[in-house]
């Protein structure tokens, strides 16, 4: 399922495209996948990026005023809970919406990324997202997270720092966030949660053999037509093999994005 890609044009409206890594990378990974060569072949120009720093500090390095489609790369500390991230992006948008008034805000979250970026729409709807694309995002949860979660509570949490484990301890609060969604828990709240009216996309690897197989996120969890919150207003793809960013996803975003933006000129 694909859509045509249509030509931006001088009656399109503004966008701004926030790509969100996801859990132990970084924001190099949307470059060195293609997914950004893909982006930019399509019309999107790289207008730099934002860091959260040291105490929660934020940093930019952005440009474009003038571009009519710019993409932005997002430098979240991925070991941190999924909420303190989303409180990150959340004073990421803020600057974005000062620097850049009265443009329809996108974004594709990969990994964890993607549960970033929907835990923010959720709490901040003033953000008004148009569209989110995830990729290989665990939507309702991962088995790898339940048992890192595990881990980091038993002795192994003590020797994990000497072999190179150090992630295990800082992350437990993002591992039991990501634990599959059962009642009660984090995953199964923000999917029973109000979502605000937007497009919504995942981007879902084939399930196929064991070497091609997603080996962190089943592909059912990835799948946003599942959440429940989402049931009926979601669309899915299938596309790519494992867990990292292919540059077929640049070309899937470049795609749906252009339709979604097509649908917001019709409506102004």
């Amino acid at each position: 399922m694909t859509a045509t890609a249509l030509p931006a044009s001088a009656s399109s409206p503004r966008a701004d495209l926030l790509l969100v890594h996801g859990y132990a990378s970084g924001p190099d990974a949307w470059r060195a996948s293609g997914v950004m060569s893909r982006l930019q072949r399509e019309g999107w120009r790289d207008c730099g990026g934002f860091q959260i720093g040291a105490e929660g500090s934020l940093r930019l390095a952005i440009t474009g005023d003038q571009e009519e489609r710019c993409l932005y790369r997002v430098d979240l500390p991925s070991e941190a809970s999924l909420s303190y991230q989303a409180d990150a992006l959340h004073a990421i948008m803020t600057a974005m919406m000062r620097k850049r008034p009265q443009t329809v805000h996108l974004a594709a979250g990969h990994s964890a990324g993607g549960v970033v970026v929907r835990l923010a729409m959720v709490r901040y709807p003033e953000l008004e997202f148009s569209g989110l694309i995830t990729v290989a995002t665990p939507h309702l949860g991962t088995d790898a997270a339940k048992l890192a979660h595990f881990l980091a509570q038993t002795p192994v949490s003590m020797m994990a720092p000497f072999i190179g484990l150090g992630t295990l301890n800082r992350s437990q609060r993002l591992y039991a966030e990501l634990e599959p969604e059962s009642p009660g828990n984090f995953l199964y709240w923000l999917n029973h949660a109000r979502h605000p009216k937007a497009h919504y996309l995942a981007i879902v690897r084939h399930s196929g053999s064991l070497g091609g197989a997603d080996p962190f996120v089943a592909p059912e969890s990835q799948d946003l037509t599942r959440v429940e919150a989402l049931k009926g207003r979601a669309e899915k793809v299938v596309s790519g093999s494992g867990h990292s960013l292919e540059a077929e996803d640049g070309q899937l975003m470049a795609e749906f994005f252009d339709r979604w933006l097509a649908d917001e000129r019709e409506t102004k």
